[in-house]
């Protein structure tokens, strides 16, 4: 009988060789689940993010928490701000709002876009783990897939968003992530392969 079943199996993996039958990647989410209005649009932009960013207050200012921080903060403000993932620096995936929802993650662009977050503080200095890469790199070819995108759909929160905040005086550029240390043209090597 087991021998049957080997032979079965070696039998089902030449078929899907021979036929040449992609076997999609199993999507393994945390769900945290936030409710977004339903999407009218097409997806045509996907944004990357990073969790911390620049602030009047010195001792947040770039900071930016851990995954479990972070889906705290998203469900607290679900009014104001939402995402549809987080990816964790440990490489684990957050799924908040469904891809067929709406998020409020980038001003001008949410009824389009799907947003990622990664966990990092957005500095240009904090490092994007390999795992993190990975998990992001394997996410972006699925909704790639899904939404029928190029790689030139994907762009960081700071090309989109041009608001500046005023610090006693001083302007700063309100967004500025993913940052200058993310590694994007890693990342388009990876998917164009």
């Amino acid at each position: 009988m087991i021998l049957n079943k080997k032979l079965f199996i070696q039998y089902c993996l030449f078929l899907l060789l021979f036929f040449n039958v992609e076997i999609e990647a199993q999507e393994q989410y945390i769900v945290e689940k936030i409710e977004g209005a339903a999407r009218e649009s097409n997806v045509e932009l996907i944004v990357i993010h990073a969790t911390g960013g620049p602030d009047c207050d010195p001792n947040i200012s770039f900071k930016s928490g851990t995954l479990y921080q972070i889906i705290q903060h998203f469900k607290r403000n679900q009014k104001k701000i939402s995402i549809h993932y987080i990816i964790g620096r440990n490489g684990d995936v957050v799924k908040m709002v469904e891809e067929n929802e709406i998020a409020y993650h980038v001003r001008g662009y949410n009824y389009s876009s799907i947003g990622i977050e990664l966990v990092n503080n957005g500095d240009g200095k904090d490092t994007y783990s390999n795992k993190q890469i990975e998990s992001l790199i394997s996410l972006l070819k699925q909704i790639i897939k899904r939404h029928k995108l190029s790689i030139e759909q994907i762009k960081g929160h700071e090309l989109l968003d041009n608001s500046e905040l005023n610090c006693n005086g001083k302007i700063l550029k309100r967004k500025q992530d993913p940052g200058a240390n993310f590694p994007w043209e890693l990342l388009r090597k990876k998917l164009e392969n």
